[in-house]
C-alpha cells in the first residue's frame, strides 16, 4: 500500500472527522483543497516525539492512519503528507510524491542537506499545485500555484527552472526565508523507506537531537523548539518565551499542541525533555 491508496469508506469519515470537517465527500476543487489543507494544519501538530522516545516511525499508510487518526496523534512530513495524499486520492485529486532537501535555517552557503523532506504536487484545471501540512516551519494555509520566480499569495516565492532544482521560501521580517529544495520528478514510495528511516534513527538527525513541534492556531503558527516557544502570527508579528521545565513543556504540548503522549511514555518522555532543556541552557 501507498499513500496513493485510497481510504475505504470508514477511513474517509474517520479522517475527515479527525479534521473537524463535514462527512459529505467534498469535490476535488481548488476551494475544497484550501480547506482541507487550513483544517490539517489546524488539527494535525507536526511532532517528532516517537523519534525522541527511539521508537519505529512505521509509514506504512495504515500506521499512519492508526496513529494520526484513530490515536490522535501528529507526526513529520513522512507521516502527515502521507496521509493527506490518500485523504486527497480519495477525494479524486491527483496526487504526485515530490522530495526535498530542508535549508530552513541553514545560511545559504551550507552543504548539502539530504533528501529528507515529503511535499506533494496537486494538478487541478487551474494547473499544478504544491501542498504541504508537513513542515515544522511556515506553513501555507492554501495550496500554492507553481509559478516561479514571483511573489505568491501570502508571501511564498518558488524559485529557478521547471526540469532543474526549485526553492520554496516564504517572507519573513528579516527578508526571504529558504524552507527547502526539491524538484519535479515523481517519487517512488519505496524510497521514502530508506529517507524516514534517516531522519528517525541517524545519530546526526535534528529529529533525534531536538524537540520540533508545529501547529496553526487561529491563523497563527506555533513552535516549540526544545524549550523556546514561539507564536508567529499571518502579520509576521513573533512572540517568543522560554520553557525551562520539563512538565511545564508536556503541559504546553497538551494545551497549545493538543499532544497528550500515552501514560506510559510520559516517564521517559519527561526524561528526554528534561535532557533538551539542560544542554540548552
Amino acid at each position: 500500500m501507498t499513500p496513493l491508496s485510497p481510504f475505504t469508506a470508514d477511513q474517509l469519515d474517520a479522517t475527515l472527522a479527525r479534521l473537524g470537517l463535514p462527512l459529505e465527500r467534498p469535490a476535488p476543487s481548488l476551494a475544497n483543497l484550501d480547506r482541507l489543507i487550513d483544517a490539517a494544519l489546524h488539527q494535525l501538530p507536526f511532532e517528532n516525539l516517537d523519534v525522541l522516545l527511539e521508537k519505529d516511525v512505521d509509514i506504512d499508510p495504515q500506521a499512519v492512519f492508526a496513529k494520526v487518526v484513530e490515536q490522535r496523534r501528529g507526526g513529520y512530513c513522512f507521516e502527515l503528507n502521507n496521509l493527506f495524499a490518500r485523504l486527497l486520492t480519495s477525494l479524486d485529486y491527483r496526487v504526485t510524491l515530490l522530495v526535498g532537501r530542508v535549508r530552513w535555517g541553514l545560511p545559504a552557503d551550507a552543504p548539502l542537506t539530504p533528501q529528507s523532506h515529503l511535499l506533494l504536487r496537486v494538478d487541478l484545471e487551474e494547473g499544478a499545485y504544491l501542498v504541504d501540512i508537513g513542515f515544522g516551519g511556515p506553513a501555507s494555509p492554501r495550496a500554492l500555484p507553481l509559478r516561479l520566480n514571483e511573489e505568491l499569495p501570502g508571501g511564498w516565492r518558488l524559485t529557478g527552472e521547471l526540469g532543474g532544482e526549485l526553492e520554496m521560501a516564504a517572507r519573513s521580517s528579516s527578508g526571504w526565508q529558504t524552507l527547502y529544495r526539491f524538484t519535479l520528478q515523481p517519487q517512488p514510495w519505496i524510497d521514502y523507506a530508506m529517507r524516514n528511516w534517516y531522519t528517525s534513527t541517524h545519530p546526526q538527525s535534528v529529529f533525534r537531537l531536538s524537540l520540533r513541534v508545529a501547529f496553526s492556531e487561529d491563523g497563527a503558527r506555533l513552535s516549540l523548539y526544545n524549550g523556546q516557544f514561539t507564536r508567529r502570527t499571518a502579520s509576521g508579528a513573533v512572540e517568543q518565551h522560554s520553557i525551562e521545565d520539563a512538565d511545564e513543556l508536556l503541559a504546553v504540548l497538551g494545551e497549545r499542541f493538543h499532544l497528550w503522549p500515552a501514560e506510559q511514555d510520559v516517564p521517559a518522555l519527561r526524561r528526554r525533555l528534561g535532557e533538551l532543556l539542560a544542554a540548552q541552557r
